[in-house]
């Protein structure tokens, strides 16, 4: 599991303007809940800074894995992009190495400096580590797969066994990723059945504490 820091740094972010960020809110907060019943001396209308509160700190760590899914998957449908250009490339007769070249024109700025440094490893290193740590900027052991299949082309000849192999196994991942995307938008959808409910717990929990308080005052003035 990735700690905060390393997080926010894969996606660019400055830890220490994140964290004073964070405390910033957490005093505003404070100070507002503490105004709040020095105003109003009412332990019910607390409850609305304090649930604000508690869904700030909620929603403000969880950003984090939440802007990481995404990049993670964005990246994983750039790679299937691109490498659906790659073996297009070698099917028309190019190798491997002019192949990374070529798919570079289709790529973004960051996925752009990777397939940059994979292929300057190639030139100082023909053995299968640049091809591993290209598929390391992943989080889908699959693209391992399919990069190590890349680098037998090179290893043992670009026959079509190899390409075979390839499109076997870069269509699996296409497949596979296709069926994730469709399994996460449905769960996306069932998975808005719960802010109503959330909704009516903190109704019912506002009503709860409004009885007891009107109860309470009503039993001190006897």
């Amino acid at each position: 599991m990735k700690s905060l820091k390393r997080k926010i740094e894969l996606l660019g972010m400055d830890y220490r303007k994140e964290m004073s960020i964070f405390f910033i809110f957490v005093v505003l907060f404070i100070g507002a809940i503490g105004l709040t019943y020095v105003v109003a001396k009412n332990k019910i209308i607390l409850l609305i800074p304090s649930v604000l509160f508690l869904l700030f700190i909620f929603g403000f760590f969880m950003r984090y894995d939440r802007y990481l899914r995404a990049f993670d998957k964005a990246r994983e449908e750039e790679f299937i992009h691109l490498f659906t250009y790659f073996g297009i490339y070698i099917n028309n007769g190019y190798n491997v190495y002019n192949s990374l070249q070529k798919i570079k024109a289709f790529a973004t700025d960051s996925l752009e400096l990777h397939l940059d440094k994979l292929i300057q490893d190639i030139d100082n290193d023909k053995s299968v580590t640049p091809y591993v740590n290209f598929a390391s900027n992943f989080s889908n052991l699959q693209i391992k797969e399919v990069m190590l299949s890349i680098y037998q082309m090179v290893d043992e000849g670009e026959g079509g066994a190899y390409i075979s192999q390839y499109q076997h196994l870069f269509g699996k991942l296409s497949e596979e990723k296709h069926a994730a995307n469709k399994y996460k938008r449905i769960e996306r959808l069932k998975n808005l059945s719960i802010f109503p409910l959330m909704g009516s717990a903190i109704t019912l929990l506002s009503l709860t504490l409004l009885i007891s308080d009107i109860t309470g005052g009503q039993l001190s003035g006897l």
